[in-house]
């Protein structure tokens, strides 16, 4: 049977080695954290640029107050999906035509990324 000092230095050696690998683990997920944290703040400068670029140029087209919504979606691949809903009252009363013409416009402004997709409603 072994000696209860010889039973105190294993318990203690498991505890020791557990907190190492835990501060190891917590080290290693701390630095991936941050690696996404600076990507979502680069992909939210895009964001807000976009949608401040489209409200201006749909004012200068004569869209005044032109509510821009723009939804994301993040897949685990780290691709990204833009949903841009337009609300004004002129665009009810456009033909699909128009719609189109309007829709490769703003396809034309959206920030280049190849990880990036851009769906419109209008």
């Amino acid at each position: 049977m072994r000696s209860i000092r010889e039973r105190i230095f294993w318990i203690l050696t498991v505890i020791f080695i557990s907190a190492v690998v835990l501060c190891v683990k917590g080290t290693a997920m701390s630095m991936e954290n941050r690696g996404r944290a600076r990507e979502n703040h680069y992909y939210a400068e895009l964001e807000r640029d976009y949608v401040d670029r489209t409200q201006q140029f749909l004012e200068e087209e004569g869209f005044h107050n032109c509510g821009v919504n723009m939804l994301r979606v993040t897949n685990q691949d780290g691709s990204r999906e833009y949903r841009i809903l337009l609300h004004h009252r002129r665009l009810a009363s456009m033909s699909s035509e128009e719609k189109r013409k309007l829709e490769n416009i703003l396809a034309g402004m959206e920030f280049q990324d190849m990880v990036c997709s851009f769906r419109y409603e209008l």
